[in-house]
């Protein structure tokens, strides 16, 4: 970390990595990005390495004394960077869906900053209209899933009580993305990350539980 992280002021558009940023100095930099030539003042968003990120995450992401906790800001091209963010998120995080045992008291959530970059923001003419959106339900890998689980109460092979299915879905889809095994412990490891403790805890007990003897297979990153 930098030897005193509350000098920091930026005038500079925002890169696309690390961050220390409160609220306000994340509306600040927006700001200024949407109007470049306006008069913006200086925020406090201070750069991070990846090193000095994690470093600062595993101390807890607790707010320091201007309430900045770590921000990811991650660049956007198009609706496929998009849907590729999670697999992106490895670059800057590598044990992303590790279970978050850097929590204690007082630790806040990893926020992700997507930005659409100035080629996104400009629509090219020529390009054919883009189709409408599917309802979550209805996308086919997950539509894939649902079914699955339906005829044999499996998600990617593994036993899932119903109650719990809907967080497995979108977990077992970014695992997936990503090229990592899919077994109850690193689907309850990554569903950590995103809901409170208790809930985790609760889940993970049940994915446990329910696949003590094996059923299909569980799945291998290829």
């Amino acid at each position: 970390m930098p030897d005193d992280p509350s000098m920091g002021e930026s005038k500079e558009e925002l890169a696309e990595g690390w961050y220390l940023m409160s609220t306000s100095d994340l509306e600040l930099e927006l700001r200024r990005r949407r109007s470049p030539d306006g008069l913006v003042p200086p925020s406090h968003a201070l750069r991070l390495s990846v090193r000095d990120a994690l470093d600062y995450r595993n101390a807890g992401n607790l707010p320091d004394e201007l309430g900045r906790t770590l921000r990811l800001v991650m660049h956007v091209n198009g609706p496929k960077d998009l849907s590729a963010l999670s697999r992106k998120r490895l670059l800057y995080e590598p044990d992303y869906h590790s279970a978050p045992e850097w929590r204690r008291a007082g630790s806040t959530h990893v926020n992700v900053v997507p930005l659409r970059t100035e080629a996104a923001l400009q629509p090219n003419p020529h390009a054919p209209p883009a189709p409408p959106a599917l309802p979550w339900w209805e996308e086919p890998a997950l539509a894939a899933l649902e079914t699955e689980w339906r005829e044999r109460g499996t998600v990617a092979g593994l036993r899932v009580p119903g109650a719990y299915r809907s967080f497995v879905y979108k977990t077992v889809l970014t695992l997936r993305a990503a090229s990592l095994p899919i077994t109850p412990r690193s689907v309850a490891d990554s569903i950590a990350r995103w809901v409170p403790p208790g809930e985790a805890d609760v889940i993970r007990s049940a994915l446990i539980e329910a696949n003590d003897e094996p059923t299909g297979h569980h799945e291998l990153p290829g």
